[in-house]
């Protein structure tokens, strides 16, 4: 019954995006995730003048006014859907990773 009581709570926290007691290092586990899937071709880091990677870099993504290829204000929903199905040279992460991890990856480079 507690099984199912912690489960209940934690597919709620999670449908409510609030980080749970236990997720301490949220942003740390969305680095991670960034530096095992996005620095090889974006940095974070470093403004796009400075970057010699084949992809835009995502500094300060989200303060900008738009995104550096599609050209429209940053939003949660269209980065996802670019993870999720990739791009025209971007590779998708659907099979790589789940919702959960491409949003705490998203609150990572929102952070930045």
């Amino acid at each position: 019954m507690r099984l199912v009581l912690l489960l209940a709570i934690a597919v709620t926290a999670i449908a409510a995006k609030r980080e749970l007691p236990w997720e301490k290092n949220h942003l740390r586990v969305g680095q991670d995730l960034y530096r095992e899937n996005c620095v090889v071709c974006h940095d974070i880091d470093k403004p796009q003048k400075d970057s010699k990677k084949l992809g835009p870099s995502f500094y300060q993504l989200f303060k900008r006014e738009r995104m550096p290829i599609a050209q429209q204000p940053p939003n949660r929903a269209y980065i996802t859907t670019r993870v999720r199905f990739g791009g025209s040279l971007m590779p998708a992460f659907q099979k790589k990773m789940t919702a959960a991890e491409m949003d705490t990856l998203i609150d990572y480079m929102e952070s930045k």
